[in-house]
């Protein structure tokens, strides 16, 4: 048993209610060699095992799947090489290239994208979303809501 496996989370007590890990594997090629990790998410405390929420797709089936998950096998999975394809969402951060993305700017941005080319008054009012742009290294750019 690895030392990640049997740790226990010291602030919740031993008789607390233990979430189920569910195998970090494909439903139809029953494999994880082909996984694309979407996002990794914190759960609430518990006892036990350490566990995560995953979502992840596989690219040979192109089944997408989401659940809780041992923190070893989601471990096992990002350390292969070449299994950062992609966007990677972990807690409140991005990854592209195997790289935290970084704050570039923020901008304003209308929700309505043009009808037509014509200037017409429809009577709508302009609606604007405040957004920043994160960016990688390699040049990948994405805008979020700010």
């Amino acid at each position: 048993m690895s030392a990640l496996s049997s740790m226990k989370n010291p602030l919740v007590p031993g008789d607390a209610t233990r979430p189920h890990a569910e195998p970090l594997q494909c439903p139809r090629c029953r494999s994880n060699e082909h996984l694309d990790l979407d996002t990794i998410e914190s759960i609430e405390p518990h006892a036990g095992e350490l566990l995560v929420f995953v979502s992840y797709t596989c690219s040979r089936c192109e089944v997408s799947r989401a659940h809780t998950a041992a923190f070893h096998d989601v471990a096992g999975v990002l350390n292969r090489n070449g299994t950062v394809s992609g966007l990677l969402q972990f807690g409140g951060q991005y990854f592209h290239c195997g790289e935290p993305m970084q704050f570039a700017q923020s901008s304003v941005r209308s929700v309505y994208a043009p009808m037509s080319t014509e200037d017409v008054d429809d009577g709508l009012l302009d609606v604007y979303v405040k957004t920043r742009v994160i960016q990688c290294r390699c040049g990948f750019r994405m805008e979020l809501p700010a």
